[in-house]
């Protein structure tokens, strides 16, 4: 998601609102080659990676069946709203600011900021671990299952730091390597000691499976944090920190909101059927918002891939080029989206059917959050702009908005609907802070997103897809 500009946050000179002209053939094809270096193998990565996360969830519903599956997507859902608060902004913050530390070498504030981010992350982690434990033993939920909860609440710190991990390398620009054992290795581990717990114990629960779960993420912890002491230039390895934790921080903190915001607007819905709802319910409805969630694949891809060069390029001031990867990134993702879309819409139902018997019923949640998906695509990199182009603040505020906004309609909608009213209160708000987002880009930035999916020069760019170049890499 995530880039910087100066160490300062000052953008280069620019006039508010002022339009960017279209790019010329050359300039346009220099863009998206640039954009896809290594695509083939980072795209290659993502996408197997999604597949494997997708069918592991397809096994354990059908291991597990929808009550059990719903306790541990759940568990899970809960989980992963805390560790995103556990990192406080930070993982972001590494994208804002160690391309700019690599630029100038200024390898005591590389290594001290990768230092402290993972102190201040495994310390919030904790702590917000055992806060919960306190409020679920005081609280306890009618039909969820307590000890699952506790389970998922406790992988937190880990989960949290594995997050982080990866956009060490992320910042670096090793992007496939920073997506390699998080979606590869970390869902093909925890399938193995799934079906080995199935295999010893004649079945597998929740409970189960969230101890296979603490196996596979610890492992791939461990691989992680590997990866990140090598992709670090030798010469910050060998360096004496520099620690500037309020400047950090100041900058996180907004950050945090935003993507908190954006983690709770993915799974609002999902908790919010938890709680009204019985757990068979909730299973359903995350097998309907997982296959929804592959219409928004080829933006993820594109976004991990063009972010760290849409950063470098603000940072030096290359209006031009920021401008042509942030439209052809909208070319890309809102045409493939679209494909994915009418996929779904027409073999949703049959899709669902994999995950057992009765999840076909989620086909009408299905088809409502494909909605939400294909405009979350269309409108192309809104967050990852406003992030590298210091307009978090703003974004923060439109995401707390959007937020709000979801959670009253799922509360009004869920008791009422069931998963057809998680659906609909998600795809609004989707929809609501992708609009919002787009309009304070085109009016600050002069950016024009929309113009990426039918300007000719940008759309024969993006069929450039797998063509090789060079790109920038940190300086050793």
């Amino acid at each position: 998601m995530l880039r910087k500009e100066s160490i300062d946050f000052t953008p280069p000179p620019q006039v508010p609102g002022a339009g960017t002209e279209l790019a010329t053939e050359p300039e346009a094809s220099s863009a998206m080659t640039h954009l896809l270096t290594g695509s083939a193998a980072v795209a290659l990565i993502w996408v197997a990676g999604t597949g494997l996360q997708y069918g592991s969830q397809v096994l354990f519903a059908r291991w597990m069946g929808a009550p059990e599956y719903g306790n541990y997507v759940y568990a899970t859902a809960l989980g992963q709203i805390l560790a995103i608060v556990s990192g406080l902004g930070l993982p972001i913050v590494l994208m804002r600011f160690v391309p700019g530390y690599v630029t100038r070498h200024d390898w005591n504030g590389l290594r001290g900021i990768v230092r402290r981010s993972r102190q201040l992350t495994v310390a919030a982690g904790i702590a917000l671990a055992a806060l919960l434990t306190i409020v679920l033993s005081i609280v306890r939920p009618g039909s969820l299952d307590i000890i699952v909860l506790l389970l998922g609440t406790w992988l937190v710190p880990a989960a949290a730091l594995s997050n982080l991990e990866s956009e060490i390398s992320h910042s670096l620009n090793r992007v496939a390597l920073s997506y390699l054992f998080p979606f590869l290795a970390d869902p093909l581990l925890c399938v193995g000691s799934a079906l080995a717990l199935k295999g010893l114990r004649g079945h597998l629960s929740a409970t189960l499976l969230m101890m296979a779960r603490y196996f596979s993420l610890s492992l791939t912890l461990v691989l992680q944090f590997a990866v990140s002491q090598i992709v670090i230039p030798a010469a910050a390895r060998g360096s004496t920190p520099r620690f500037e934790t309020v400047l950090w921080l100041r900058a996180s903190l907004p950050l945090l909101l935003m993507t908190g915001c954006y983690v709770v607007l993915s799974r609002a819905d999902l908790l919010t059927l938890g709680l009204f709802r019985p757990p068979g319910e909730a299973g359903l409805y995350s097998a309907a918002a997982r296959t929804a969630g592959l219409g928004s694949l080829v933006l993820s891809v594109v976004n991990a891939m063009g972010g760290p060069i849409m950063s470098e390029a603000w940072s030096r001031g290359d209006r031009t080029r920021f401008d042509l990867l942030a439209r052809t990134i909208v070319a890309v993702a809102g045409w493939a989206s679209l494909g994915v879309a009418l996929v779904l819409w027409t073999g949703g139902s049959r899709i669902l059917a994999m995950f057992g018997p009765g999840f076909s019923a989620g086909y009408g949640a299905l088809a409502i959050l494909v909605v939400g998906n294909l405009v979350n695509s269309a409108a192309g990199p809104v967050a990852t702009l406003a992030t590298i182009t210091g307009r978090g603040d703003a974004a923060a505020k439109i995401f707390a908005w959007a937020t709000l906004a979801d959670l009253v309609l799922c509360i009004l909608l869920v008791p009422r609907l069931g998963s057809v009213g998680a659906a609909v209160a998600t795809a609004a708000s989707m929809c609501l802070w992708n609009a919002w987002l787009n309009r304070v880009i085109s009016r600050d930035l002069g950016i024009r997103l929309s113009g990426g999916l039918t300007d000719r020069r940008t759309l024969k760019a993006a069929s450039l897809l797998f063509r090789p170049t060079s790109s920038w890499k940190p300086a050793e």
